[in-house]
């Protein structure tokens, strides 16, 4: 994990999360975050103690965190959040999209897709290009593997159809986070009002 460098933050699974972000924070004009990848999902119990004790987090006046629900419904992600929060010594929001101030220190968590539903970032860049004819052509695609795919339970539908979708464009690039600075996603789809909201929240309010 790098050093901290401002007084915002905000905390994601990884590197591609990170590209994700920094991407959507400049489309919104949001400046001055400094997004940090704590290595996946599983790593927030063990990286935020790291963070809690690095020099200059004493001046953090913001923290956002943004994790995906997985398989099962966002507040199951919710709850590991707040509980790893409290463990360290900070306060956790009460409800999921809330932003609280306590302690001089803002705190708010976003579980990816929509704070409700199983699934991951992935999902939502989906739902961005539903209408884009390409991604039509990536799920006619995808419908006629699914019988052999079946037979493979521990495919990640949602991240394959995010692989085949951006092997039709160029410059190819090979992840979500990267797709995004290229600008693959449409930021402007209603898709994204909800996750704009929170960090326009966060860090602007």
């Amino acid at each position: 994990m790098k050093r901290i460098e401002s007084k915002k933050l905000l905390i994601v699974e990884g590197k591609d999360e990170r590209n994700f972000f920094a991407a959507l924070l400049k489309h919104e004009d949001v400046n001055g975050v400094q997004v940090i990848p704590v290595g996946g999902k599983d790593k927030f119990k063990t990286e935020l103690p790291n963070l809690v004790n690095m020099d200059g987090f004493s001046e953090v006046d913001t923290f956002g965190f943004v994790r995906d629900a997985e398989e099962k419904k966002a507040p199951a992600a919710f709850s590991s959040i707040c509980s790893t929060l409290m463990k360290n010594n900070l306060p956790a929001p009460k409800s999921i999209n809330q932003v609280i101030v306590q302690q001089n220190i803002k705190i708010g968590v976003f579980i990816m897709p929509n704070n409700v539903d199983e699934g991951m970032l992935e999902d939502l860049c989906l739902q961005s290009i539903i209408n884009d004819p390409l991604y039509g052509c990536v799920d006619k695609y995808f419908e006629c593997c699914s019988p052999q795919m079946s037979k493979n339970k521990k495919i990640n539908i949602a991240k394959a159809k995010v692989q085949a979708y951006l092997a039709t464009q160029n410059p190819l690039v090979s992840s979500l986070g990267l797709a995004a600075q290229k600008g693959y996603w449409d930021f402007k789809n209603s898709c994204f009002v909800d996750i704009k909201q929170f960090l326009h929240n966060l860090f602007m309010s």
